[in-house]
């Protein structure tokens, strides 16, 4: 029996697509597509998707960047205001400008993108100190 799950093969954000197509027997560029258009006509996408998101199992054995130990924080190298776009992707290991081109578009619509920013601004920790990262003097 096939089961619908999220996969990291071809893994773009959370493996939805990727693992939708799996199930479907579909290559993965037209959900992403379906997802895409209805963002910006209507915005449900971004509901759907995220349903599917927490939804949706990942396949056994199958690792998340959240799994990898590596901690969500302000970047201290892409940062354009705050480093919340950064952080957001060395985490999910994606372009930046992804996020900053998402948050610009929930700010025209309604302004939410701006509150979306402080709230995350304000809730994720800065980035590791530069005293933690250097050798400590012999």
């Amino acid at each position: 029996m096939k089961r619908l799950h999220r996969t990291g093969e071809e893994r773009k954000i959370a493996g939805v697509c990727a693992g939708l197509g799996e199930y479907f027997e579909l290559d993965p560029v037209f959900f992403r597509l379906f997802f895409l258009f209805s963002i910006l006509f209507g915005g449900l996408g971004v509901i759907a998707y995220a349903m599917l998101w927490i939804l949706m199992p990942l396949r056994e054995g199958e690792r998340t960047a959240a799994r990898d130990g590596k901690p969500l924080r302000l970047s201290a190298k892409e940062r354009m205001i705050a480093g919340v776009c950064g952080g957001l992707g060395e985490y999910f290991d994606l372009d930046p400008i992804l996020f900053r081109a998402a948050f610009l578009v929930l700010a025209f619509l309604g302004g939410f993108g701006i509150l979306l920013y402080l709230v995350l601004w304000l809730l994720i920790p800065g980035p590791a100190s530069a005293a933690r990262a250097r050798p400590s003097p012999r």
